[in-house]
């Protein structure tokens, strides 16, 4: 006869037998073609609020708002968890090598979130810690990461657009003063 922690081993690793089988083959049919995914994206630079000197931080800042409109909902099938999507802002040719800023992001948990077209405002401001920002040339790159449930997550590039900071500091006055 066997001893009770023995039968309690044979169906604690049958268990977690079972467990990895049913993930690793969950992560597999991922690959399916019916799962491949077609998603449709589309960014634009809206209006450059502010080019300003952060006095705390001494820093330029720049402050923009951006016309978006991204249809994801290819990427949900039951294997997938989330999608993270990001705004990011990249210039080159300053004291630092490549310069990569986040400006907006947003967590997608469902197929009926995962579309928008909307005009919004960064959430978070284009900074330079070396007061090179004025007359770059700076790149919108609307990027999503695939959370899946079981499974490898993928960053995906999906638009992109460009555009350039003025050479003199200004501020439009269509931002309240108190969001900093």
């Amino acid at each position: 006869m066997d001893s009770y922690s023995s039968r309690a081993n044979t169906i604690f690793c049958t268990f977690i037998t079972v467990l990895g089988t049913t993930a690793c083959l969950n992560h597999a049919t991922s690959y399916l073609p019916n799962f491949q995914a077609t998603p449709t994206a589309q960014v634009s630079l809206h209006r450059v609020h502010d080019l300003t000197v952060n006095t705390y931080l001494n820093m330029d800042q720049c402050t923009v708002s951006f016309a978006i409109q991204h249809d994801f909902t290819s990427e949900f099938h039951w294997n997938t968890k989330q999608l993270f999507a990001y705004l990011v802002a990249s210039y080159n040719e300053t004291s630092n090598k490549y310069n990569e800023v986040t400006i907006w992001d947003s967590i997608i948990k469902s197929s009926e979130e995962a579309s928008i077209d909307t005009k919004l405002l960064a959430k978070y401001p284009i900074r330079d810690q070396y007061t090179e920002l004025r007359g770059r040339d700076v790149r919108l790159h609307l990027r999503y990461v695939t959370v899946p449930i079981t499974g490898v997550m993928y960053t995906k590039e999906v638009a992109q657009a460009d555009f350039k900071t003025q050479q003199e500091y200004f501020r439009d006055g269509s931002l309240k003063q108190g969001r900093r």
